[in-house]
């Protein structure tokens, strides 16, 4: 039976198309704005055949992709702050039998957007760097997408600073000898692509344990790293944002569109214009992981 996991379709403004074979999720736990200093960076990287290594893991750990992420978990499930963190070291502890890596870069001092941005794109380096021994990349020809929360604003001052600084930690050099990295734009991430919702199960755990008197040194995982001020990069070129493609979701269904978003390699549109057509359970059947299957055909609910 072959796989419903399709290469993720994505676009520039130029409508040139790409399709992606590996994923990279990131998210961002803390920002400029607050009031403690510290922002935690986490990348979550798969080839697209280990997405439901990574899906299983997930739903083993309890912690329900695609219908929640770290703060709704706790807010609308009977879930207790200390439960949930039980839930992802167990998570984290999951990782190592599979075929994903991931990294952390904690911003700890005076948090701008300049150190935000290094400590996202530097994560995303690690995360892609440290799946080489696996030898999955092809150079050139084999780019990977950079999926980032929300919509694209090319008059952010943030997303500025992390076009140059993709630019400059994902050269030319790099992208030959290992795979380009194309920054991608996607509205409700955190709950639509597992490696996106990952990361943000892991940048929450790792912020609260800063935020309560640990240190980076006392948190039992190597791929946690301290923002070094040399990876900060102001000036040279931006790389250009990407898009998924779009397809039209499910009526009045937004968890299963999500999750078909995910199995097909597009995305929703902002304004969508809903289909009575219904293809959830037979893309769904095709899935072989038994517990993946089950946990999208029995337990997922229209929402």
């Amino acid at each position: 039976m072959p796989s419903p996991l399709r290469p993720v379709s994505i676009h520039d403004n130029t409508g040139t198309q790409i399709r992606a074979q590996h994923l990279i999720g990131v998210d961002e736990s803390g920002n400029e704005a607050s009031t403690d200093g510290i922002c935690v960076c986490v990348a979550v990287r798969t080839q697209r055949s280990g997405d439901l290594d990574l899906v299983r893991s997930l739903i083993q750990s309890n912690l329900k992709p695609f219908k929640h992420k770290s703060s709704s978990l706790v807010r609308y499930e009977d879930v207790c702050l200390d439960e949930r963190t039980n839930r992802v070291e167990d998570f984290i502890d999951s990782l190592e039998q599979t075929s994903v890596t991931w990294a952390a870069v904690a911003c700890v001092e005076e948090v701008t957007i300049e150190s935000q941005a290094a400590a996202t794109s530097m994560a995303a380096k690690k995360a892609v760097t440290n799946a080489i021994g696996q030898d999955i990349f092809s150079g050139k020809s084999d780019p990977a997408a950079l999926l980032h929360d929300g919509t694209q604003d090319q008059y952010s001052d943030y997303e500025k600073h992390l076009r140059k600084q993709i630019s400059a930690d994902f050269d030319n050099s790099f992208q030959y000898e290992i795979c380009p990295v194309h920054l991608t734009f996607i509205q409700d991430a955190d709950r639509t692509y597992p490696q996106s919702n990952a990361a943000d199960y892991i940048a929450g755990y790792i912020r609260e344990k800063l935020d309560n008197d640990h240190t980076i040194g006392d948190l039992p995982f190597e791929n946690i790293h301290r923002l070094d001020p040399s990876w900060i990069r102001t000036a040279g070129e931006s790389v250009p944002f990407y898009q998924l493609a779009e397809f039209d979701p499910i009526r009045e269904d937004r968890l299963r569109s999500r999750i078909l978003s995910w199995l097909i390699g597009k995305g929703i549109p902002q304004d969508p214009e809903p289909t009575t057509q219904d293809p959830y359970r037979d893309i769904v059947t095709q899935i072989t992981d038994e517990s993946v299957r089950k946990y999208l055909l029995t337990e997922v609910e229209t929402e």
